[in-house]
């Protein structure tokens, strides 16, 4: 039988493979993509066009725009594209830029692992080990592409930052401002280190006796923050190192700022050996406390009032020698604590008692503090003891949000450089703080809830190109509140 000639041109048939099918539409030579399935009912093979492939001319064949994009496509499946955390590494960058050159003027050698190491503790809290895993998965790698943060090189890092004192202390007095009030209180460190010479036991305020580090902070009642820190051994009594601490931060004049627990005699002694001034609120079945005015129902016994957050707080002083306790009463919390207490005869009887609520009640809505600063009124004391709420805050942001109360250091170098990694973060810490107070958003967003929002905006590495990756319409509410435009 005579082979019939094929009706295409051969510069088209040559480009027809197995499983491909020429086409001329309109005068144009288009090659498809064809299989075969077998179909039951015609009881024969039948022909499926599949994709269109590209066309062909005498100049040769032009691959569809479809399948090239296809082929693309493939190749981004079979090597994934890059993601890493971008949003809080931005914000660092963008945001604490003054911040990083103060560390870059202090540690120019080191001072990019620094904020590497900051980083993963203000965001994820890890210890060292797992602090070069979170770095490489951040887009601040990226910004320093020379640093690497293993746990090797990390806890090198820290015993060098810890054998630098006086440049951490020279860093941190770049926050210490003149003629402002800074306050002070202590804490403690648990550590389980036998390594750590500095680490003895010692009752704390949970009377737990541990062995354990005292940590002693200053805080500017001013820039809202904490300025300075030192490390003491845990069985150092704090007021013997409250002075010291003053010194090597160049402070002249501080205001102690103590809690409850903290009066006795022979604390007060110690205190006014050292020519500290200080304001200790006092236990409400103190002696020095005189509560017959408040009896008198038309408060004439009450030297005045002022106004704190909308409540109104009366106040009499009473002279101890050169020393003066003031009372101060809120009708408001007043009401508060005579509902709770008649509450609690309800709900516990065998512990509560309309006897002892009797007792209490002049007690109800008071808070009297003792204090040695004469240049100061009743309202500037009240104010500066509030203050104290930022200082506790302060230190349960660190103990809680990072996680720094426990040391596992075995090197006290090492522990030295782990605190001050963590004071860094917990300044950060305070500085996002101000940002969603600034911008009127604490009563919906905590920093925690910024920084979560900030780390789930990734960047993705596609066709080597970084892409900012989608993120949801709360996080960019967000970010327009705060007036950070993310690139």
């Amino acid at each position: 039988m005579k082979k019939t000639k094929s009706v295409h041109p051969e510069w088209a048939l040559k480009h027809r493979q197995k499983g491909t099918e020429l086409r001329l539409i309109n005068g144009t030579y288009y090659l498809y993509q064809v299989t075969s399935k077998w179909n039951p009912d015609k009881k024969r093979s039948q022909k499926i066009t599949g994709k269109l492939l590209g066309k062909i001319t005498s100049e040769g064949f032009h691959e569809s725009d479809k399948d090239k994009l296809r082929k693309n496509f493939d190749k981004v499946l079979e090597t994934p594209p890059q993601v890493k955390e971008y949003g809080a590494s931005y914000f660092i960058k963008h945001n604490f830029s003054q911040y990083l050159n103060r560390v870059k003027n202090h540690f120019p050698e080191i001072w990019q692992e620094i904020i590497g190491l900051a980083y993963v503790r203000l965001l994820y809290q890890a210890p060292i080990k797992n602090i070069g895993v979170y770095f490489e998965q951040s887009y601040l790698s990226e910004f320093f592409p020379d640093v690497t943060l293993g746990e090797k090189r990390a806890g090198a890092l820290l015993r060098k930052i810890g054998s630098y004192r006086e440049k951490v202390v020279g860093f941190m007095h770049q926050f210490i401002g003149e003629k402002e009030n800074i306050l002070i209180d202590a804490t403690h460190l648990i550590s389980h280190s036998n390594n750590i010479d500095i680490a003895k036991h010692g009752y704390n305020s949970q009377m737990e006796f541990d062995p354990q580090i005292n940590l002693m902070l200053i805080f500017s009642a001013k820039q809202q923050m904490p300025v300075f820190y030192r490390i003491l051994p845990g069985n150092i009594r704090e007021v013997v190192s409250f002075r010291l601490t003053l010194q090597e931060a160049g402070i002249k004049d501080a205001t102690i700022i103590a809690d409850k627990g903290f009066y006795s005699n022979i604390n007060i002694e110690s205190l006014d050996q050292e020519k500290l001034t200080y304001i200790i609120p006092l236990k409400r079945d103190s002696s020095l406390i005189d509560y017959s005015k408040i009896a008198i129902a038309s408060k004439k016994g009450f030297d005045g009032y002022f106004k704190y957050h909308d409540r109104f707080i009366w106040f009499y002083t009473i002279k101890h020698e050169k020393k003066n306790v003031t009372v101060f009463y809120d009708d408001i919390l007043r009401t508060k604590e005579e509902h709770d207490y008649l509450y609690r005869i309800e709900i516990h009887p065998e512990s509560y008692t309309i006897e002892t609520f009797r007792e209490k009640q002049p007690w109800f809505g008071t808070l009297s503090i003792f204090y040695n600063i004469p240049d100061k009124n009743a309202e500037d004391i009240y104010n500066l003891y509030k203050i104290r709420g930022n200082i506790e805050t302060m230190i349960d942001a660190m103990k809680n949000t990072l996680e720094a109360d426990k040391a596992y250091m075995q090197n006290e170098m090492a522990f030295q450089g782990w605190m001050f990694i963590n004071f860094i973060a917990l300044q950060w810490y305070y500085q996002i703080y101000l940002l969603l107070k600034e911008k009127d958003l604490l009563k919906n967003y905590s920093p925690k809830d910024l920084l979560m929002h900030l780390s789930g905006i990734k960047r993705l590495k596609i066709n080597q190109t970084w892409h900012i990756a989608e993120f949801t319409k709360k996080t960019q509410t967000l970010l327009d509140k705060i007036q950070l435009p993310i690139t």
